[in-house]
């Protein structure tokens, strides 16, 4: 089938499962729609933006057709269904599981830990600092960029000494199509267990739970972020996989 490209029909589709299109109602925006390309029947989107090209998949049928398209490597966030088509047709590798959560509402305390307040660019320094502490751990955020401080919202907590402990963000910040993803948290090694990383999320968190759909994505197994996050009103929305799709020994180059 051809490729969807009417802007509200794409939306119609995607609001039908809004928390777990929420990365993908982002990409609606007038600056990342150009990067992308949408397959139907239950539409699969290839996104290709700071040289990366990454899939979503909101079902299974048009995952093969979308799989033509694509630079190699892939990145994916897929479910259990989209997944096992991409292994027929590649060799997936970094594969975590993953619960997709979703914000349904509740008081929004203020942050308790240290000193809470929004970053600008001015703190990037400051920031790129902090998440290099998680280079060493492979705990860093793995799609932090400059532009989404730029353009979205983050919170840092600092300590009463003025190092940043703690900073939390948006992933997609898309107040046009209702939607924001909440990212790129994390908390420096040395100052965990101090409530540096909920005060920081919990003020990224009030600065758009105004939008119908907040969500956010957390590792299957990450116990203690569940807790913080389920203390601020999140719910497990469902399962899906983040993972790297490799191109198969011989492939068409893409159209």
């Amino acid at each position: 089938m051809p490729a969807l490209t009417d802007r509200d029909s794409i939306r119609s589709l995607l609001e039908a499962d809004s928390i777990w299109s929420v990365y993908a109602l982002g990409d609606l925006l007038p600056a990342l729609f150009p990067h992308t390309r949408w397959f139907t029947p239950d539409l699969t989107l290839v996104l290709q933006v700071h040289d990366a090209c990454i899939l979503f998949a909101h079902g299974s049928a048009s995952v093969s057709e979308a799989l033509r398209h694509v630079r190699w490597p892939v990145h994916l966030q897929i479910r259990e269904p989209a997944l096992a088509v991409v292994a027929a047709h590649a060799r997936v590798t970094r594969q975590k599981r993953m619960w997709r959560m979703g914000w349904q509402g509740g008081p929004l305390e203020p942050g308790r830990a240290g000193h809470v307040r929004r970053l600008t660019m001015a703190d990037l320094p400051a920031l790129q600092r902090l998440y290099a502490d998680g280079e060493a751990s492979s705990e860093a955020p793995d799609f932090f960029y400059p532009s989404m401080l730029a353009d979205g919202v983050f919170s840092g907590a600092f300590t009463p000494e003025g190092e940043l402990a703690a900073a939390a963000g948006t992933h997609i910040y898309a107040p046009e199509e209702g939607a924001a993803a909440i990212g790129n948290v994390y908390t420096r090694r040395s100052q965990r267990g101090r409530g540096y990383g909920r005060a920081a999320t919990g003020a990224t968190l009030a600065a758009v739970a105004h939008l119908p759909t907040v969500g956010l994505n957390v590792r299957w197994d990450n116990a203690p972020a569940i807790h913080v996050y389920e203390s601020l009103g999140f719910r497990k929305h469902c399962v899906f996989y983040e993972a790297l799709a490799e191109a198969p020994a011989t492939t068409a180059a893409p159209d």
